[in-house]
This record gives structure tokens, sequence and C-alpha cells, in this order.
């Protein structure tokens, strides 16, 4: 299919965060090649921040709590941020142009990740897209979304107003698994709670509290076990990332009415 034939880009989309996430074998952060990581970093981050949080882990011995440092860059004039653990990265953006643009951007960080800190092995690969679902003050929902991601509409009638309605649905696809989530309600979210924060981005959309909207959540993984990890590589990483994009872009299409792609994105 040519590119875009069935999915063409949309002049306003409703995209709020787009995020991609790699996690690989554990890392020390050996303070030379750290050092070497954030002066690769610096030139297109302005804004850094480094911390330790406090880790779960279950094992046989019971219940262990590790120390995770963190370190977090940001260029809030991009809408970009880079979130590094010693075993996950993730690249997130309130600015997504086109699939490639942000490919080559995460990647490059990837590039400057493996040439420094060198993990050995990538056990996933995450692909995660929000849309903020906001109808005119005189729409409804039902106009955006496909009805089986909203409330039940008995429940949702007369005066008592639905605060929050959560769906969810996995898909087995090629690339991977697929997660649909619609967060639906009078909530004045613009994003999927987890991801409120956690990389420092303003939202770049007003989401009213006090009338129904809805946020689209697209979550497309690959993983294997740790044990079974493939070599960590930008070629391999972009492979799986590629793998990933059309199906979560696909999905987007099918939950979504046509009045809100033509009439009020594009």
């Amino acid at each position: 299919m040519v590119r875009d034939e069935g999915y063409p880009k949309l002049e306003r989309q409703p995209l709020t965060l787009v995020l991609a996430e790699f996690r690989f074998a554990r890392v020390t952060f050996d303070p030379s090649a750290l050092a070497m990581l954030k002066e690769r970093m610096a030139s297109r981050f302005g804004e850094m921040t480094e911390g330790v949080a406090q880790q779960v882990q279950l094992g046989d011995a019971g219940v262990t709590i590790m120390p995770a440092p963190y370190v977090i860059w940001r260029a809030p004039e991009s809408g970009a941020s880079v979130h590094l653990e010693v075993d996950r990265i993730a690249y997130a953006t309130t600015m997504y142009p086109r699939f490639e643009g942000f490919a080559r951007d995460c990647l490059a960080v990837l590039e400057a990740l493996i040439e420094t800190l060198q993990p050995v092995t990538l056990h996933r690969v995450g692909l995660r897209y929000n849309d903020a679902i906001i109808p005119m003050p005189d729409e409804l929902l039902e106009q955006y979304v496909e009805a089986p991601l909203l409330p039940f509409s008995p429940l949702a009638a007369g005066s008592g107003a639905v605060v929050r309605h959560l769906s969810e649905t996995v898909v087995q696809t090629t690339a991977g698994a697929l997660v649909v989530r619609a967060l639906a309600g009078m909530h004045g979210l613009g994003m999927m709670p987890d991801l409120l924060g956690q990389f420092g981005l303003p939202l770049r959309v007003d989401v009213p509290p006090d009338r129904p909207v809805a946020v689209l959540d697209f979550d497309h993984y690959w993983e294997v076990a740790e044990a079974e990890g493939v070599a960590f590589d930008v070629d391999t990483a972009s492979d799986r990332l590629t793998r990933l994009h059309e199906p979560a872009r696909e999905a987007f299409w099918k939950v979504t009415k046509e009045f809100a792609r033509t009439q009020r994105w594009n």
C-alpha cells in the first residue's frame, strides 16, 4: 500500500504524548561512561535531573528494596524528554512529527546509550501513543470514538455523570501485543494517569474538566524473557520499533469516527 493512502496524516492530530521504551540487561552507571553519555546528550537536551528512587524486588528471600538511580533529560522547547534507568530507557515527545522523524531522534539517543553504557541484550521494545479526544461543547464523544470504548449508555444517561470509564483490549499482532485502552469521562486528563509527570513535559492542550472527554492509549510492545534477550544494537532496535508502528496507527483509525478525522482533525 502506498504510504498514507489509507491513513493520511491529520493536520490537527489529537496526540498528547508519544513514547518509545527499550528494556535491556541491567547496566552499572559507571561514572566515566555516564559522564560521556551526559556530554553526548547535552547538545540536544538543555535540562538534566538525576535522582535515586526505591525499587521493590520480589524473590525467594522475600521483598527487597533496592536503590534505583535515574537520569532525566528534557528539551521543553522541542517537547522531548529521555528517562534513563539501569535497565530501561524511554524517549518521549509531545511534539510528534511523523514516525520517521520520531524514530530518527529516538535511535540517536539509543546510539549514544549503546556507545557509552554498553547494554548487552535487548528484552523489550514498546511504542505508545496517547490521544486526548475533546469534543466541541455541543458535541458527544460518540461522534469521535466507537461506542464499545465508551461508558454503557444507560449509566451515562440522565443526571449521573460518568467520572471515569476504563476499557482495555489486548490484541496479538505479528510484531507483539497491542493494548488499546480508553479512559472516558469527566476526568480532565490529557494522557493516561501512569504517564502524568513522568517526563516533565507540559501538556499542550487544555482539557476541560466539566464535560466528557477521552484519552486513547495505544500500547504496542515486543518482549522476550531476560534469558532470551537478543543482542542490543541500533539496527535491531530500529527494526523492532518500526514493526510496532503500523498496527498502532491502524488501531487509531479503527476506533475513531470518520466525522472526527475529517471534520475536526483535518
